[in-house]
C-alpha cells in the first residue's frame, strides 16, 4: 500500500501552506505553451497539476498515481466538471517506477511533480527516466519538480513555510532518506521520500538516454500580499528544484 492511501484528501490541505505557493509560478515559468499538447502527469496524486494543464490549454492529459487513494479523489473532482473539461482528463492508478505505456500515448509532454524524489535507489530512478523516455515522443519534453538537487539535508528545513525536512539517514548513492511533516489543520501530515544531488538525476537522465538536461530557477509568488521579506530565507535555501529534458 502507498503510504498515500492513508493521507488520501487530507493531502489536499497542503495547498494552503506557504511552502506550495512558488510551485505553481515556477512550473509555469518552465513549462511554456501547452496549448493543444497530449501530457502525461507522473505522480498526479489527486489532479492539481492535470487541471492546471488543462487550464493552460493542453488537449488532454493522462494522470497516474501509485495510490489508490489518490486516484479515487482524483476522479472525485471530475464529477462536477463539465464535460468539456472531463473529457480531457483521466486518472489510472499506476506505480511508476516499474515498465509502463500510460494510455492515450506516446505524449508531447510529460509533467512531474514531486515524483523523481521517491526513488529510493539508482534503479528506480533509472526506471522513472526511462518511464519518461519511453512515454515521449520524439521531441517531447518533460518538465519535473523535485527536492533541492543543490542543497544537501545535513541541516534540516524548518517548519517556518509550513513544511520541515529532516534526514533519517544518508543512501548509498550520497543522498538522504527524510521525513516531511506538513504542518496542516487539524492534523499535521508526514510522509518519507529522498532528497539527491543534482548529479544523481543527471546520471539517470544521461543513461535513459534523454538529453538536453537543464536546471531551472524557482521563482516566488508576486505581489502575493505578505511582508516585505517574506521569501528571504526561502530564497537562500529554496526547497525545491525544476529540470527539464528533450528525447531527441
Amino acid at each position: 500500500m502507498s503510504q498515500y492511501d492513508s493521507i488520501g484528501a487530507r493531502y489536499k490541505s497542503m495547498s494552503d501552506l506557504p511552502a506550495q505557493a512558488p510551485e505553481k509560478p515556477s512550473v509555469l515559468n518552465v513549462l511554456g505553451d501547452v496549448k493543444g499538447l497530449n501530457c502525461l502527469d507522473l505522480a498526479c496524486g489527486l489532479g492539481r497539476w492535470s487541471h492546471m494543464l488543462v487550464e493552460e490549454g493542453a488537449a488532454h492529459v493522462t494522470g497516474v498515481d501509485i495510490s489508490e487513494g489518490m486516484i479515487a479523489s482524483a476522479r472525485e473532482t471530475l464529477c462536477n466538471l463539465p464535460e468539456v473539461q472531463r473529457s480531457k482528463m483521466e486518472f489510472h492508478v499506476q506505480d511508476c517506477s516499474k515498465p509502463f505505456a500510460a494510455p492515450d500515448g506516446p505524449f508531447d509532454l510529460v509533467l512531474a511533480v514531486w515524483f523523481l524524489n521517491y526513488a529510493s535507489c539508482y534503479e528506480e530512478m533509472l526506471m522513472m527516466w526511462r518511464n519518461v523516455h519511453d512515454n515521449l515522443k520524439p521531441g517531447g519534453r518533460f518538465v519535473a519538480l523535485t527536492s533541492n538537487g543543490f542543497c544537501g539535508l545535513e541541516l534540516p528545513y524548518d517548519g517556518r513555510y509550513g513544511v520541515s525536512a529532516a534526514a533519517l539517514g544518508k543512501t548509498e548513492e550520497g543522498g538522504w532518506k527524510c521525513k516531511v511533516t506538513a504542518f496542516t489543520f487539524p492534523e499535521e501530515v508526514a510522509f518519507e521520500n529522498f532528497h539527491y544531488p543534482h548529479v544523481f538525476y543527471e546520471r539517470a537522465a544521461a543513461e535513459a538516454g534523454m538529453a538536453e538536461v537543464s536546471w531551472r530557477s524557482h521563482v516566488v509568488p508576486a505581489d502575493d500580499g505578505r511582508l516585505a521579506g517574506f521569501w528571504d530565507v526561502y530564497n537562500l535555501r529554496p526547497h525545491f528544484s525544476l529540470l527539464t529534458a528533450k528525447k531527441l
